[in-house]
């Protein structure tokens, strides 16, 4: 509905002339925009009708130099008159005083139906070796990239491929490389032992060239998927952020550490894991997560091993999941801001969706719950809870 259809309908609902499906329009258009029922009570439409009344004089007076009363005149002739008069009235005085109650969208602010969609998140990363030099890999052609030093360094596809080349004459935690996964974007990385490691959207994994010593030390911030080589001999261990170590021999396991989350969670899917804190140790098992709060003994709990594996298969899977945490999701795959109005406290939802899809069907999905509406103002988005 265009706003001139809109204006139009509002009038002939104030003439009573709307049918109960017009009805129906004009109340849903209203709630997905976020104006005020065109509902009155009998002191307001006394005060408008008088207000009406005023004007109409005055105009008539103005204009032949003559006293009028409303009640002398054609209703045929004065009845569209008094409809824009009363809607323009109404519209000053209540559809727009709800600014005051909450913030103003912008100008700019548009339906979903209105405006461009936004792609999904793709391959995408910048790689800093430890010279401190930068590569985008995000359009880099496949090969070599770097091939000095104690490791080769090369594109494949959408991932990197680090192979040993040799005993590195400085200590390995000195030959930190880094690989950094912005909002929008996702790389996989195969180590130099053969561990390969899948990484979400505004992650990031330091390595070294090799792993030299007793055990095979890497460092992430963010979320990612390992999928560790075997090697008795020479753990694998993780340090997460510097709060946690999740130490393995050869294992499938996934954590999650974003920084706008209270908990970091380590799940097993296949091996055995231990999660190492400052203050305590816990083994889990194949199924099981691990939810650290920093606090206290880490809880572990049965795993939903398709939900929590979802973003590495390119899915979005909600169980039973509150519109904040979605939103989360919704904001590092698409590169998008968030901000919210109303309580979203117990807004939840359920479904499944492609993260190879573009933004704004699965925020449609999302809105026909009749919970919450969206609107977009370029990359911005705003929760507005019904």
């Amino acid at each position: 509905m265009t706003e001139t259809q809109y204006f139009d309908l509002c009038e002939k609902y104030l003439k009573g002339l709307c049918s109960p499906e017009e009805e129906n329009m004009l109340h849903t258009y209203q709630r997905e925009n976020g104006l005020l029922d065109l509902t009155l009570s009998a002191a307001e439409v006394q005060r408008l009708h008088e207000t009406l009344s005023n004007r109409l004089n005055q105009s008539i007076r103005a204009q032949n130099g003559k006293k009028f009363n409303l009640v002398w005149l054609n209703w045929k002739i004065v009845a569209p008159i008094a409809a824009v008069l009363l809607l323009t009235i109404y519209l000053a005085v209540h559809l727009f005083q709800s600014d005051k109650q909450k913030p103003v969208l912008s100008a700019k602010a548009k339906p979903l139906n209105e405006v461009k969609d936004i792609v999904a998140g793709s391959a995408n990363a910048v790689l800093t070796l430890s010279t401190g030099e930068s590569i985008k890999l995000d359009g880099s052609k496949n090969g070599i990239i770097n091939n000095e030093g104690s490791a080769s360094i090369s594109k494949s596809g959408n991932g990197l491929v680090v192979s040993a080349r040799g005993k590195s004459n400085q200590p390995s935690n000195e030959l930190l490389n880094k690989i950094t996964i912005p909002r929008g974007g996702k790389y996989d990385i195969t180590l130099p032992d053969g561990t390969r490691v899948w990484l979400n959207s505004s992650s990031s994994l330091s390595f070294p060239n090799t792993f030299e010593g007793p055990d095979r030390k890497v460092m992430l911030t963010g979320e990612a998927y390992f999928e560790v080589a075997s090697n008795k001999q020479k753990p694998f261990k993780v340090n997460v952020d510097g709060k946690q170590e999740v130490e393995v021999l050869g294992t499938h396991f996934n954590i999650s550490s974003f920084e706008e989350d209270q908990n970091i969670t380590t799940t097993l899917l296949e091996g055995a894991v231990k999660v190492n804190t400052s203050k305590f140790q816990t083994l889990i098992k194949p199924g099981e997560m691990a939810i650290n709060n920093l606090k206290t003994k880490p809880r572990i709990v049965q795993a939903d091993l398709d939900e929590v594996m979802a973003w590495k298969n390119d899915m979005f899977i909600f169980h039973n999941e509150n519109i904040s945490s979605i939103m989360k999701k919704i904001s590092r795959w698409y590169d998008v801001d968030v901000t919210y109005e109303g309580d979203m406290t117990a807004l939840n939802f359920e479904g499944n969706y492609s993260r190879s899809k573009g933004l704004k069907s699965l925020l449609k999905n999302i809105s026909l719950t009749d919970k919450v509406r969206f609107v977009m103002v370029e990359r911005r988005i705003t929760v507005i809870a019904k």
